[in-house]
């Protein structure tokens, strides 16, 4: 897109791509020459990038490093589905993980600080006081805050106090000053701090009840990666007044189709259960899911038609329709020559929905999902060694370039119609799914999947989604 088309609107949406235009000539270009600049690093790199994880234990890669003391039960019948959260643990949908303690110290600011995006590794996940409030030096210690943000990649508690500035990155310390774990928010903050999510919102909740030895807490994890579901995990711990964590009961809640890698997902799309386990498995799984796009667009030529689109919109959604069809045939054929059979979706009927629904699956699926699936396909056109899906992926990522700007084009025409108030859970969903993406891109591909197919490495993923969160999500 390199000039404005008669629907484009003044709109967050349209700024955003305005600017990249500016930039870079395009949201093509701009996607183009950071997946050419990803593969020119690896080689440069000797492709030994690698994305650091965890030292053992069910602990999640985006939490702390070595997931404190954790042992197992032993026991397989799990505890019942969580209670509701006490009314200490979330104020609204947000976790108050530095609220409800009782430590051995006092510090002018505590602050629980978590993986980010962008160029800031972490950021506060929820604070108390004003950091450096106190400090003589104010200006050294919010240097030496600001480094300390810079220096660590994993769950801390950060605290202030005068001009000292304290990372508690070590579940040691962190035990330390809490002292004894003696109210449910230590108690989900120890399991936190080991690298589980603690949800307040969400069809899922995290809980904490009060028992007589301890505390229960019910915790997540969720995790996949590019050919395979995202699963959420819930995690039962009983969590000792000493901080002794011990897994009670380990089940799966949810499981989700793949993650933003494959372009546009229709709503109603059933999650696949057959193996992906080699190469030719994957690709016929990437062709159900090019199959099941066709779908989504046919739904979005139908939904445009009704809301009144302009006709170049329902152009380019026609356009990418057929992209689609080709796609699932040139996935199709790839996963043939690996000895699989190509997958058929699973999608229950489509439902009439409102702007408002179509607005926000956009902003989910197409502006975040579609344009980080586009940037891959495009890394993959450049990096696989196999030189028929290197050719295969050279149309599939033009055309799903194609496809991410047609989504922002829509989100330009349809968003400025729409409430104030539906125009901010838009946002919020936007944040949300950039923050999913960002976890899921941190699972390690297969190796053939990498070498063959060209797929980012987890760093490699990572580093496309804070690009992206910089540059064109901010």
């Amino acid at each position: 897109m390199t000039a404005r088309r008669p629907f484009d609107r003044p709109n967050a949406a349209r700024r955003a791509l305005d600017l990249m235009i500016a930039r870079n000539g395009g949201l093509g270009d701009y996607l183009r020459d950071l997946a050419r600049a990803s593969v020119c690093a690896a080689v440069m790199a000797g492709c030994g990038m690698s994305h650091g994880g965890t030292d053992g234990g069910p602990v999640a890669d985006s939490g702390s490093g070595d997931g404190g003391t954790v042992t197992d039960s032993g026991t397989d019948a799990g505890p019942p589905p969580p209670p509701p959260p006490p009314a200490t643990l979330c104020a609204g949908d947000v976790y108050q993980a530095v609220h409800g303690l009782t430590p051995t110290e006092s510090p002018t600011y505590l602050g629980a600080w978590t993986v980010g995006l962008g160029r800031s590794p972490i950021y506060a996940l929820d604070e108390i006081g004003e950091a450096c409030g106190d400090a003589s030096d104010r200006a050294g210690c919010d240097a030496e805050l600001q480094r300390a943000q810079e220096e660590t990649w994993q769950n801390a508690l950060i605290s202030t106090t005068g001009d000292d500035v304290v990372v508690r990155t070590d579940p040691a310390d962190v035990l330390a000053f809490l002292g004894t774990i003696d109210t449910p928010n230590e108690a989900a903050l120890v399991v936190w701090h080991a690298g589980y999510e603690i949800y307040c919102a969400g069809p899922h909740l995290s809980s904490v009840e009060t028992l007589p030895d301890g505390f229960r807490v019910y915790a997540y994890q969720a995790g996949g990666g590019c050919g395979e579901p995202w699963v959420t995990t819930r995690f039962t711990f009983h969590v000792s007044p000493a901080g002794e964590m011990t897994l009670e009961d380990e089940r799966e809640v949810a499981r989700e189709e793949d993650f933003g890698c494959i372009g546009r997902r229709p709503e109603g799309l059933q999650a696949a259960t057959g193996e992906r386990a080699t190469l030719g498995q994957y690709f016929a799984h990437v062709a159900r899911l090019e199959a099941s796009a066709v779908a989504a667009f046919d739904v979005m030529i139908d939904e445009l038609s009704r809301l009144g689109a302009p006709e170049g919109l329902l152009d380019a959604a026609r356009e990418a329709r057929e992209d689609e069809v080709r796609h699932a045939a040139s996935m199709g054929e790839v996963a043939c020559s690996y000895g699989a059979t190509p997958l058929r979706p699973d999608i229950a009927p489509a439902r009439e929905r409102s702007a408002f629904e179509i607005a926000l699956e956009n902003a989910v699926e197409g502006c975040v999902r579609e344009t980080f699936g586009a940037l891959v396909g495009a890394h993959q056109a450049l990096a696989a060694e196999d030189p028929a899906i290197a050719a295969a992926m050279r149309g599939v990522a033009d055309d799903e370039i194609r496809h991410a700007e047609l989504s922002w084009s829509v989100a330009a025409w349809l968003e400025p119609q729409l409430s104030p108030s539906e125009r901010a859970r838009i946002d919020q969903a936007r944040r949300d799914a950039i923050v999913a993406l960002r976890h899921q891109a941190s699972g390690e591909p297969d190796p053939d999947l990498r070498r063959l197919a060209g797929m980012p490495s987890a760093a490699q993923a990572v580093r496309f989604v804070d690009h992206l969160a910089n540059d064109l999500w901010a």
